[in-house]
């Protein structure tokens, strides 16, 4: 079966209604994948509806200047809109990492179905201030784009503004999984399935809290223990960053039954 493309709109979508496709999305409905007249395409609207599609145009000046235009044909039924991927969402809060090792942490987050990505800058993170990231956020949120529509989301996963991890923990965030190498947590999945029990289901939003390569601080990791945050472990081998954010983000996608 032919693999069916997904973009992305920003408004509410009604069957027979056209709308043109974002630049970026025109840029590689037309020049990448090659798409023309009569192709079929999905496309997700404001509120997360998904419809099928086809491509009712093509124009432009070339390049960026391309214009793609689609037509609503019929709503889909979404499996991530009426399963537990928008029912229960994820919130990861990632301590910025050096390089461009967070372009690959957005990717790939974005595909499994995290809700939200939250950068923040700890005291022992590269670089030291969340203040020099110009526009690294808008490229993370294309990126973020992109694997939505690569994995076929009926939604964008969101990317914050980078802000210092105390920042950050100022206000009310509910129950906490850190992810702390330098401590002795308790396996993620246990943990998991204690706060299943606990209530008898699991939280409406899940946060779990990676730290940097260098890890946190003293003063850090008294901050969570003041949050009564549960230490988690991913095991007996210590992962580097960005293999830590997409192992921990899967298993606990896996335990809210959307992965696996």
């Amino acid at each position: 079966m032919k693999h069916i493309h997904r973009f992305f709109v920003s408004r509410e979508l009604k069957t027979g209604m056209p709308v043109r496709l974002e630049p970026d999305d025109a840029f590689h409905a037309a020049a990448v994948l090659r798409l023309v007249e009569g192709d079929p395409v999905e496309l997700a609207d404001a509120s997360g509806r998904v419809f099928e599609a086809v491509i009712s145009g093509t124009g432009g000046n070339g390049g960026k200047g391309r214009e793609v235009e689609a037509v609503a044909r019929r709503r889909l039924t979404s499996q991530f809109r009426s399963g537990k991927a928008e029912v229960i969402s994820l919130v990861v809060v990632q301590a910025l990492p050096r390089g461009r090792k967070m372009d690959l942490i957005v990717e790939k987050l974005s595909e499994i179905g995290v809700a939200r990505l939250v950068p923040v800058v700890s005291e022992k993170s590269i670089p030291a201030s969340g203040r020099s990231q110009g526009g690294k956020v808008a490229r993370w949120r294309r990126v973020a784009r992109a694997g939505s529509a690569q994995s076929k989301r009926a939604q964008i996963m969101s990317v914050d503004e980078p802000l210092r991890l105390d920042e950050w923990l100022g206000g009310d965030k509910g129950k906490l999984l850190v992810l702390a190498t330098e401590l002795a947590g308790k396996p993620l999945g246990q943990a998991m399935e204690e706060m299943r029990r606990a209530s008898g289901r699991y939280a409406r939003e899940i946060t779990l809290v990676i730290g940097p390569e260098a890890g946190f601080s003293r003063s850090e990791v008294a901050m969570f223990k003041g949050r009564d945050a549960d230490f988690v472990s991913l095991g007996p081998w210590v992962l580097r960053t960005e293999t830590a954010a997409l192992v921990a983000a899967t298993v606990v996608m896996h335990r809210l039954g959307v992965i696996g």
